[in-house]
């Protein structure tokens, strides 16, 4: 590359960081070893610490960044999501992080477009835009956690490319900021466009690079892949064909650039209508040839979505797991769309029905028309990549020959060659894509950490990509963009000369070569910055974790993230103090362990670093919760005077003295007076059912099922024990209450480890007698089931692990129940009622049940919130924690809740009913689903009288 002034590598670790600040202000600039650890990968396989983090929050911020860097010589690397596989996400500079410029700025539903800032995530974009009746076409797999700046970076598509093309065949206008710290409005200008002249007056770089394509546009036009989509090299093509057009189509020359040439701050979208209804099929071909016959046929019922996994691959995810048959040599996965209500997909499945019926296939093509079915069709493909880690604990798929293009009607042909290939090498290998349009994603699984397995990747990259260009005539990049696997590729597909024209591309636009260096034009070799020590790890670093932590929807910053915590607390260099910051951020909320495709828990990783360090004040406010008598005691006389210390005058006193107190639990961490309290039970809950208690000795005859309330329902008087009890007796169960200790959630918070394992043997042995332990509490219902966790293989396990398989929550109890208890039809009037899902209880898989339970109850009208499975905030004690990060984590929630337009919000734990009433406050009722259940028992007790 040519390079007209060197690149900068500091000295002073901290120079360029204090310069950012300088210039752009301390809350925007991080260089602290967990930032640097945090943002030194991407979902690649390569790691590159940076000098310093900058959050950018305007154009402002991202031309001063921009003018910095090339006064300086720094290497400047533009970011979102981090989701790229090819390593185009990280330098050794500076990182620009636009994931907080995340919003839409203007919708035009007539027209159909939008004009979206870069830190917008695909899914989140997908779903506002949903109000409207439209949506953004291309969906690449990691649409849940990928940005639109990343997309734009590397021409993304994905599965519905069919349909909706790539990026570039869906953007209008870009606002770019280049190396001069200057804006162009990118868009598409006639050549006879006068305004076009005025822009190549402001912008030589344009003028620069049409003239170029004008001059040699046969060396184009010879060299274009005939392939259906290429992202390799510069789009020079597009612009090529906007000329021929008697157009300038200037996004065609950003799109795909990877951060090369400028910075987007924006881009206006072209938007299509959602489908009216959509049907998946997923089809199980007995033989592979017989796919290459089908796909042709296939494509006649013009549908949006084909996709193919190989046998391999279908072996690598686990056949069972997802009902495979045993026989299947290749999986599709189609989907066919209905632009309006006429078009009935019923008779297109018919019609798909009569083309496979002539191939073998391993079972019945599966169909679903419905939202949640069609999901679980998709679940498969859409969590693939990260479902490899799960399979061998040191050879992990490796993305270096993951995005060749072929054309469609050869790709049978491409899976047979690559299964022989790896056959060949012993290498266990999944070949995936969209079969379609011949875009084949090829993930061998090797160890790169060793030399054999190493040598192996070597080849396969050198072979494969040498056969998919000679032999198949196609691309070595369809979406995932180069980077920095295929840089140094990129000549050998394109030859000399045009490789010529894209150096010329990048000089004009990034004399310096400041923007991304190392990427997409490279002689380095791709096996250069791999990070073999995260490659032996169980983390693919895919950011699906990412995508539902509320610390990182809040901050918008890598080491406020799930992803980014792993980074820092496995990291060699890992310490306390230098992460305390980080590490004390997390809530413990479990959605990243519920999302994992790999099975890694994060939020339990921070647990066992807190262990390190566990909390004086929490440890000892447990320890005497745990001795009872003086705790209860306590708890009673805070009760008979809360009605004069819950005012606001004394709460404003109360929040001034307890404030050094609180901060013994965390920096945060404060008593607000405007915190709506949960009111405390003058009688505590095994006080007012005191028949049902048992002094754990002497179990209570001919009782076999037990209840085990939690510390909120027996401390607080917010209704939900005395509910669950009268819910379990409508169902003619007289629910014993053993002698119990908190259930360990809290206590494994604040690093009590061993506390938590002394409760875990108290209920153990409180319990053992019990056929079914039901609880109320999501946090109480999760630790019990992980109660296996906190022993090692022995008697205890064994114990833990019977334990386990008793618990069920009460919406599980009630939805399994034989039991029909009379409800009135109608009580009060229809309720429209929604519902929050406690973070712990779908991490204990439960899910569904709550749901059930409240649509079945007359008289209400269920209402599916948005983001119901997303974090409240109050993670238990959190709230208290850390205050104002809850509230900003509940903010969506609260939007998400009036949104729905409910009268009542139903949840499954007391914990997140204080959030939810401090929230809301009385403009919507927070009720337990035991309360509503009781409700309808009540009130069909009364009809019947």
């Amino acid at each position: 590359m040519a390079t007209s002034s060197p690149l900068i590598q500091p000295t002073k670790s901290h120079a360029i960081a204090n310069d950012l600040r300088a210039l752009l202000g301390s809350t925007k600039v991080k260089d602290d070893v967990p930032s640097i650890t945090a943002y030194a990968v991407d979902a690649s396989i390569y790691r590159i610490p940076p000098q310093a983090v900058v959050l950018v929050e305007s154009e402002d911020d991202i031309a001063a960044t921009i003018g910095y860097a090339v006064s300086r010589g720094i290497p400047l690397t533009p970011r979102a999501a981090g989701t790229n596989l090819t390593g185009s996400a990280i330098g050794s500079g500076i990182i620009l992080d636009v994931s907080r410029l995340n919003q839409i700025l203007e919708v035009n539903r007539e027209e159909q477009w939008a004009r979206v800032q870069p830190g917008m995530v695909l899914a989140e974009l997908n779903r506002q835009l949903s109000s409207h009746g439209l949506m953004f076409g291309p969906d690449p797999s990691s649409g849940d956690m990928c940005k639109l700046g990343g997309m734009i970076a590397n021409n993304s598509s994905g599965p519905h490319t069919l349909r909706y093309g790539s990026v570039k065949d869906n953007i209008l206008r870009l606002r770019v900021c280049l190396t001069s710290s200057s804006w162009v409005d990118a868009q598409s200008y006639a050549l006879t466009d006068p305004s076009l002249e005025r822009l190549l007056t402001m912008v030589p770089a344009l003028r620069e690079i049409l003239i170029l394509v004008q001059a040699h546009a046969d060396l184009i036009a010879e060299k274009q892949p005939t392939v259906s989509k290429n992202s390799c090299g510069y789009n020079l093509f597009g612009v090529a064909d906007g000329l021929a057009r008697g157009m300038v189509d200037i996004p065609k020359l950003f799109v795909g650039s990877e951060g090369t040439l400028g910075v987007v701050s924006e881009a206006r979208l072209t938007l299509v209508k959602k489908p009216s209804a959509t049907l998946t099929a997923l089809i199980h071909f007995a033989h592979l040839e017989e796919v290459g016959d089908a796909v042709p046929q296939l494509l006649t019922l013009r549908p949006s979505a084909l996709e193919v996994m190989d046998a391999n691959t279908l072996n690598l995810i686990g056949r069972a797991a997802h009902g495979i048959p045993a026989d299947a040599a290749a999986t599709l996965l189609l989907e066919l769309d209905a632009d309006s209500i006429e078009v009935d997909l019923h008779e297109q499945a018919e019609a798909l029905g009569t083309i496979c019926r002539p191939y073998r296939l391993a079972s019945a093509p599966m169909l679903a028309f419905d939202a949640e079915r069609r999901e679980q069709l998709w679940k498969a493909r859409k969590a693939l990549y990260p479902t490899l880690y799960r399979f061998d604990p040191k050879k992990k798929p490796i993305n270096f020959v993951d995005d060749v293009v072929v054309p469609a009607g050869r790709i049978s042909e491409l899976i047979r060659y690559l299964e022989e290939f790896f056959e060949g090498q012993d290498v266990p290998v999944a070949i995936f894509g969209h079969i379609g349009n011949g875009n084949a994603h090829i993930v061998p699984l090797l160890d790169v950490n060793n030399r054999g397995d190493f040598e192996k990747m070597v080849q396969a990259y050198q072979e494969i990509h040498s056969t998919v260009l000679n032999r198949f005539g196609g691309s070595i990049c369809g979406e995932h963009g180069d980077g920095r696997i295929r840089a140094e590729f990129v000549k050998r597909m394109f030859g000399g000369e045009l490789y010529d024209l894209f150096r010329q591309v990048k000089n004009a636009f990034d004399p310096g070569n400041v923007l991304n260096p190392g990427i997409k034009l490279s002689n380095e070799s791709f096996t250069e910055h791999i990070d073999y020590t995260r490659l032996s790890k169980s983390c693919a670093t895919c950011a699906k974790c990412n995508s539902v932590c509320p610390v990182y929807d809040v901050f918008q910053s890598e080491d406020m993230s799930a992803r980014g915590w792993f980074e820092i607390v496995t990291a060699k260099d890992y310490s306390y103090l230098n992460s305390k910051r980080v590490v004390e951020a997390c809530l413990n909320c479990k959605s990243c362990r519920t999302i994992c495709p790999a099975g890694v828990d994060v939020s339990d990783l921070i647990l066992q670093k807190r262990a390190e360090h566990p909390n004086r004040l929490a440890g000892w406010i447990f320890r005497s919760q745990a001795k009872g008598v003086n705790f209860d005691a306590l708890l009673h006389i805070l009760a008979a005077t809360q009605v004069i210390w819950d005012r606001p005058f004394f709460r404003k006193v109360l929040e001034r003295i307890m404030a050094p107190i609180m901060k013994q639990l965390a920096p945060t961490a404060r008593l607000p007076h405007d915190l709506t309290l949960p009111k405390l039970a003058h009688r505590h809950l095994r006080e007012r059912y005191a028949q049902l208690t048992t002094n754990g000795a002497d179990p209570l005859p001919q009782r076999t099922v037990a209840y085990f309330h939690g510390c909120a329902a027996n401390y607080f008087d917010d209704g939900v024990g005395d509910a669950v009890i009268e819910v379990l007796q409508k169902h003619g169960v007289e629910p014993a209450l053993p002698p119990q200790r908190c259930s360990g959630t809290p206590i494994q918070t604040y690093g009590h480890v061993d506390l938590v394992r002394d409760g875990a043997r108290f209920n153990m042995r409180s319990f053992a007698s019990y056929e079914t332990i039901v609880t109320g509490c999501a946090s109480c219902t999760l630790m019990l089931k992980d109660y296996p966790t906190l022993f090692a293989e022995g008697p205890e396990r064994v114990q833990a692990e019977s334990l386990a398989k008793k618990v069920v929550h009460i919406s599980e109890f009630v939805a399994r129940s034989q039991q029909q208890p009379p409800m009135a039809q109608s009580f009060g009037g229809t309720q429209r009622v929604t519902y929050h899902a406690s973070c712990h209880l779908r991490a204990a898989g439960v899910s569904k049940e709550p749901r059930q339970v409240l649509s079945s109850l007359p008289g209400v009208n269920f209402v599916e919130m948005q983001d119901a499975d997303r974090c409240a905030g109050a993670a238990g004690t959190y709230v208290i924690k850390d205050y104002d990060t809850s509230q900003k984590i509940f903010d969506r929630k609260a939007r998400a809740i009036t949104k729905t337009g409910a009268d009542v919000v139903a949840t499954s734990c007391p914990a997140c009913m204080i959030q939810l009433k401090n929230g809301l406050r009385e403009s919507v009722q927070v009720k337990h689903v035991a309360q509503l259940l009781q409700d309808a028992y009540r009130a069909g007790e009364a009809e019947q009288r």
